[in-house]
């Protein structure tokens, strides 16, 4: 039964994907414009209908999120960029059309996912009549994920905020004062449209809103500042995506302001511009003080273009680029891609292009890690090695990342560190970290502890070289092991987290250290203590999953539907 829903699923994605490029019967690039330009409206402001219900407002949300890489995908194809097209206007059939076409595209991309989640074996499937799909998980706690993403929340939300604050107040610019700055320079052109010529006041103001902004995405620490890719260091990159960021917000909070002066103006109008290519580069070259070839190289990373879209859109759910290359000297600027998370594209790209230079990057990851590390733990009676230490456990060599020693309790502290870049919606690349993190890890952990049971604590000091850092009296009282991954360690339906350890997000770390409380003196056991309680194993005993949602759709002639109510096999 299992092979002939999946067969069905596969020729169903395989007869409707091609009937997209059916629904438009004008030029490539008008349909491409039309799906940017309503991307943006959508994401960044339909939040509400008096035609639909909260629930279908946010599934077209979904949908449009989700599905807009194969709804754009066969147009961009046939685009000719050879060709220089006009400004379309948006209007009420092309807005029909793209949200049409947009759900549409969700839905294949949905069963898509069902199918790999099928594989995964995180659901099953099941042909209830001849037009009637369901599903239903088939593991425990679905979606335990949601915990790695709390604690990634938290840090965004409270930490990256408390480190901002004092950024905010020394802000010399008030934010009333720059919005009637805003208001003074905006232009409404055939009364539809905006310009406006921003002072160095206000792009100075924006570009720290861009700073701001960023510092709370996922993906921008990826780097070190000085790791080179194609001979640019990455600040330069960085320097560039937050500098076009805080344009975006300039951008939206101007539009936002022109549709209080003008309420006639069209926001699909106003937020998705295309510019000359080379004049926009022009621009960003002169004021950064980079060379053509440098501003080219770093445009082309936060850029769909022909060279890379059929690598990207091929990524499941894959954020919105900055910009869309529309002909071979015409750039779109999606905001919501801007306002998204920008270092997507980015971050792949720079692995794209510059292989070597990016896993010499990877490489120093560690030293940065350990580092970050360390900054959570201020005490002036901890050691701190600098390096990683080799082992040697039964002839086999191993290494550990990062110690810590308490000298007030004799208490050892021993990290793996494993930085692995996030993932969205892959199944792929689920499947990989999971082989990469926990194989690995349960090995380096008997390996560790077989060391610290058959090795004399004297030895083991000296291995460590405890002793170039504290002269006094010294042994080994308890010993704490901790794996570290910086982005995911929680996932559905995988239990190899040996209870001796404590396993951990680095957001779970920073998150532990900030909200559990702990009656331990010991700096280390009590960092033990408070990664082990915010574990899912723990959490779940007060808190509850989000519940999952409802879903139906009807799709092909096929009534797919969530099953649940039948309980998990």
């Amino acid at each position: 039964m299992n092979k002939k829903v999946v067969q069905l699923i596969e020729n169903l994605v395989e007869t409707e994907t091609s009937k997209i490029k059916e629904t438009f019967s004008g030029p490539s690039y008008y349909a491409v414009q039309h799906i940017l330009r309503r991307i943006d409206f959508v994401m960044l402001f339909y939040n509400n209908d008096p035609r639909k219900t909260k629930e279908e407002v946010e599934e077209l949300r979904e949908f449009y999120s989700y599905g807009w890489v194969k709804a754009l995908k066969p147009f961009y194809h046939d685009l000719n960029i050879d060709i220089l097209e006009s400004f379309p206007e948006m209007y009420k059939e092309a807005i029909n059309w793209a949200d049409g076409i947009m759900q549409f595209s969700g839905q294949i991309a949905f069963l898509i996912q069902l199918l790999d989640y099928y594989r995964s074996g995180l659901i099953n499937l099941e042909i209830k009549n001849k037009r009637e799909i369901s599903f239903r998980y088939i593991v425990e706690n679905p979606g335990v994920e949601y915990f790695d993403r709390k604690s990634r929340d938290f840090y965004r939300d409270v930490i990256v905020e408390r480190m901002l604050e004092q950024k905010k107040q020394d802000d010399s610019l008030n934010e009333n004062v720059i919005k009637i700055k805003l208001r003074e320079i905006i232009r409404n052109p055939k009364g539809k449209y905006i310009s406006y010529d921003a002072t160095p006041e206000i792009d100075e103001y924006y570009k720290i809103k861009g700073q701001i902004f960023v510092l709370k995405l996922q993906g921008y620490d990826d780097f070190g500042e000085q790791d080179l890719f194609g001979g640019i260091p990455y600040w330069k990159y960085l320097d560039v995506v937050i500098t076009i960021v805080g344009a975006a917000i300039m951008h939206t909070e101007a539009c936002l302001e022109l549709s209080k002066m003008n309420p006639s103006v069209d926001l699909h109008n106003l937020l998705t511009y295309t510019y000359y290519k080379d004049k926009t580069l022009n621009v960003y070259k002169n004021y950064f003080g980079a060379s053509q070839d440098e501003i080219e190289q770093i445009f082309s990373c936060i850029t769909l273009n022909k060279q890379n879209y059929n690598y990207y859109l091929e990524y499941p759910g894959a954020a919105l680029p900055m910009y869309v290359e529309a002909s071979d000297n015409m750039l779109v600027r999606l905001i919501s891609g801007c306002l998204g998370n920008p270092f997507e594209l980015l971050n792949r790209e720079l692995k794209r292009k510059f292989e070597k230079d990016y896993f010499k990057a990877v490489n120093n990851r560690e030293e940065r890690f350990r580092n970050e590390l360390f900054n959570l733990f201020p005490s002036q009676n901890l050691i701190k090695l600098q390096k990683g230490v080799n082992i040697t456990v039964n002839g086999r060599k191993t290494d550990i990342d990062a110690v810590l020693f308490d000298t007030d309790t004799m208490t050892i502290g021993l990290f793996q560190l494993k930085w692995q870049d996030p993932f969205k919606k892959s199944m792929r690349e689920r499947f990989s970290r999971i082989s990469n993190l926990f194989d690995k890890a349960v090995e380096w952990v008997d390996k560790v502890e077989n060391w610290l049971t058959n090795t004399d604590i004297k030895n083991i000091l000296e291995i460590l070289e405890i002793k170039k850092y504290y002269k006094g009296e010294i042994s080994i009282n308890e010993a704490y092991i901790f794996v570290l991954s910086r982005n995911n360690i929680n996932f559905t339906n995988i239990d190899k987290m040996d209870d001796r350890v404590a396993w951990g997000t680095w957001y779970q770390m920073i998150e532990s250290q900030n909200i559990v409380r702990t009656s331990s003196e010991n700096i280390i056991k009590d960092a033990f203590i408070k990664l082990k309680t915010l574990s899912p194993k723990h959490r779940l005993k007060n808190e509850k999953l989000p519940e999952l949602p409802n879903f139906e759709m009807q799709f092909g002639g096929y009534r797919i539907h969530h099953d649940k109510e039948n309980k998990n096999d």
